[in-house]
């Protein structure tokens, strides 16, 4: 007797799992299909069969399941770290190696095999991830990218510069999510449900992007997205300012690359990079904080608001892209202003002796005509 299978059952393949895994951002979602459509592409060249076939062929082995899935793994892996990546690099990345390999396990285990982490640390060679040391974006190149832009893009990098939003945060925040009047600066409330960590922060804004920004604001409602004004998708919007910046940057000569095939220069790395590297010379980790790196946020949520104010207020002075002022200039400037306010006393102490003396002298003059008149 044929028993039916339960109308209940998920069939297990791509689709399904993507199904199940979809209270995970869009973002993360999206990267999870890649591997593993990357994954299923490799079988079927390999093997001329779907994932489907293979995986269920290894679950109907009575023995070495563990052997045959972890040798495709390792056969997947030497493939991947021979290929060459999307930005025209030598290799793919080890640290994309090792996400796509972390993808496919979540995918093997609701398929029903029993692998864990440790499984595939022990089981599996991966490359090893070789850091980079990461040029910081400088204040002159940051120049170069705010004089080669204007309108509402500008005052984009000018924002994102100076609060450390990522891209994904600063392209959702609406005007309501401003306080735009209550503080020293801008306080900017993100919503949990726009940030990384899904928990809410707060960031503030420079008074000198606040000048650029005030214009526009006074053009939109409350609910209106600041920097998305044609209400397009988070990732209709995302995919066009990548593709904006990386025209801007081919431009203005900054598409300089790491090994790895990573621009030097990047719209949410570099502007975040430098947000996050002034507000720490203040307080080291108060720039992740504000950033919203979650080991940092913890030991900050502790302050006062008015605390994070005054800290913020201290990083502004270094935030500043076009009204910076190093401590050498600011320093001759004080010697200056002292200078001058020594030589304006000296100037206001010479001419009241003038003043004196003329006055003296009219008197004498008087003095002598009362004296003829007497004659």
């Amino acid at each position: 007797m044929i028993v039916a299978e339960p109308t209940f059952t998920k069939t297990r393949n791509i689709e399904n799992y993507l199904d199940r895994i979809q209270l995970k951002s869009k973002g993360t979602i999206k990267n999870i299909e890649s591997y593993l459509r990357r994954f299923d592409s490799y079988l079927q060249d390999t093997y001329n069969k779907p994932n489907e076939v293979i995986l269920d062929e290894i679950l109907s082995m009575k023995n070495n399941q563990d052997v045959v899935l972890f040798d495709i793994l390792q056969d997947f892996v030497n493939y991947l770290s021979g290929k060459t990546n999307r930005l025209n690099a030598n290799t793919i990345s080890s640290g994309y190696v090792r996400h796509t390999v972390y993808a496919i396990k979540g995918y093997l285990r609701f398929y029903g095999f029993k692998i864990t982490s440790d499984d595939l640390k022990d089981a599996l060679t991966l490359p090893r991830i070789v850091e980079e040391e990461r040029e910081p974006l400088t204040r002159e190149q940051l120049h170069l990218i705010l004089n080669n832009q204007t309108g509402l893009r500008r005052v984009l990098y000018l924002v994102m510069s100076s609060s450390g939003m990522r891209p994904s945060e600063v392209l959702q925040i609406r005007k309501c999510d401003l306080e735009l009047e209550k503080y020293e600066r801008i306080l900017v409330k993100i919503p949990a449900k726009i940030t990384k960590t899904k928990k809410p922060r707060i960031t503030f804004i420079s008074k000198e992007a606040e000048k650029e920004l005030l214009p526009y604001l006074k053009k939109i409602n409350g609910n209106s997205f600041i920097f998305n004004p044609s209400n397009k998708t988070m990732e209709q919007i995302r995919l066009s300012e990548l593709q904006i910046f990386g025209r801007l940057r081919e431009k203005i000569g900054l598409s300089e690359k790491y090994e790895s095939g990573i621009f030097h220069v990047s719209l949410g790395d570099s502007l975040r990079s430098w947000f996050v590297t002034k507000c720490n010379r203040v307080d080291y980790g108060f720039g992740h904080a504000l950033a919203g790196h979650d080991q940092y946020m913890k030991r900050y949520d502790r302050l006062t608001l008015e605390d994070k104010i005054e800290l913020y207020l201290k990083a502004e002075k270094s935030l500043q892209v076009f009204e910076y002022l190093d401590d050498d200039k600011e320093k001759k400037i004080q010697e200056l202003e002292q200078k001058y306010e020594i030589t304006n006393k000296k100037l206001e102490l010479v001419l009241n002796m003038i003043e004196n003396s003329q006055k003296n002298k009219s008197q004498i003059v008087i003095g002598r005509k009362n004296n003829f008149d007497d004659l």
